[in-house]
């Protein structure tokens, strides 16, 4: 006989569950899996490895970064210490280029081409009894502006006029002198002078002088075009600048930390003129700066030299240029002349030297 269930009994409610303590331990299993998760200490050493991790990358990275900053700035300090050495090396190697058509010859026979203190427009009265390390001063016969001749009118007071003569190399209107072009004018006597062209006409040229002088030419006296380039170190503005010897003073390198220029020349007592000195090749000694500044004295009146100056054969140059970010300099005074605040020695820019001599070929003999 079947039992008769209604639907009420079939529904969920109504079937219960069997009760006991083997079904309460399977509850309390199912409880436990369901709450369990990272414990605090298994958290912590999570953490501390994730960050052992990343410390060692970023110590992987950080000599990266360091080149990725210091090796543009070393560039950048080599650029301008190169740019230094050549612009110097030039100028000192063609100091005491002479004539060439008229009157030929170097410099030297009458004129120091080399000096350590100030000439032009712009130089202290007196400026020759300051010989100064840090400061040269070259002269030489231009290839590039003017022409060689002579004048055919004398030279006389502050703003001369004087014509010129058609000779070779010499061509019209103005033999290729134009406005703000320095001159210089000399003579068969020693005579010189340093000019700047304030105008130009037919064969004639308009002076003015460069030094406060009153040096009197009479015609044919040779005028030729001159450079003057005066370099120096301005300690102020940690600058290497150029003077033309007239208006134009300007920065050429900046950060340079150290400008020194030594002198060599022939042995023996200084003579404003005579026979030529030892041969080039003979043994050279240091002009100290106080034999240059003592006299005896030579030149003309107002524009006088020292006649050590025309022993020099050869002239050395010390530079050294720094970084110009202060947080790429260190604390040791052996790589940095002015220290900076970086600590140790990674991703550094030390100052970069270079020492060099030049010995003119127009200054071998005179």
């Amino acid at each position: 006989m079947h039992s008769q269930l209604d639907a009420a009994d079939l529904s969920p409610r109504a079937v219960r569950r069997p009760t006991g303590p083997r079904s309460l331990r399977r509850d309390a299993d199912r409880t436990v899996r369901r709450e369990a998760g990272f414990s605090l200490l298994e958290t912590v050493m999570a953490l501390a490895l994730t960050l052992l991790v990343l410390g060692a990358l970023f110590e992987l990275a950080r000599p990266a970064a360091s080149l990725n900053r210091s090796l543009p700035e070393t560039a950048n300090v080599q650029q301008r210490l190169r740019h230094a050495f050549d612009r110097l090396h030039t100028d000192l190697l063609a100091a005491g280029r002479g004539t060439v058509l008229v009157s030929p010859g170097p410099l030297g026979r009458f004129l120091p081409p080399v000096v350590p203190y100030r000439l032009g427009l712009r130089a202290a009265a007196g400026e020759h009894r300051r010989a100064r390390p840090t400061t040269v001063t070259t002269l030489s016969v231009s290839r590039t502006s003017g022409s060689e001749t002579t004048i055919l009118s004398p030279i006389a007071g502050p703003a001369p006029v004087v014509r010129l003569d058609p000779g070779p190399g010499c061509v019209p209107p103005v033999c290729g002198y134009g406005a703000r072009d320095l001159v210089l004018v000399f003579d068969e006597h020693g005579a010189w002078e340093l000019f700047r062209v304030r105008g130009t006409g037919a064969m004639t040229l308009a002076l003015e002088r460069a030094h406060g002088t009153a040096t009197v030419f009479a015609p044919g006296a040779v005028v030729a075009p001159i450079e003057l380039h005066h370099y120096y170190a301005d300690t102020e503005r940690l600058q290497l600048r150029h003077y033309d010897g007239w208006q134009g003073d300007f920065p050429l390198v900046d950060d340079l930390v150290d400008l020194r220029f030594r002198f060599f020349g022939d042995a023996g007592a200084p003579v404003c003129q005579g026979p030529a000195p030892a041969a080039a090749g003979g043994p050279r000694v240091e002009i100290g700066l106080a034999e240059l500044k003592d006299g005896p004295w030579c030149g003309p009146a107002g524009l006088p030299f020292d006649a050590d100056l025309l022993r020099i054969r050869a002239v050395t140059v010390d530079l050294r240029v720094q970084s110009a970010v202060e947080e790429l300099r260190g604390a040791d005074p052996r790589f940095f002349t002015r220290p900076g605040p970086a600590p140790g020695e990674r991703g550094l820019v030390p100052d970069y030297a270079v020492s060099f001599t030049v010995a003119p070929r127009n200054m071998s003999c005179r």
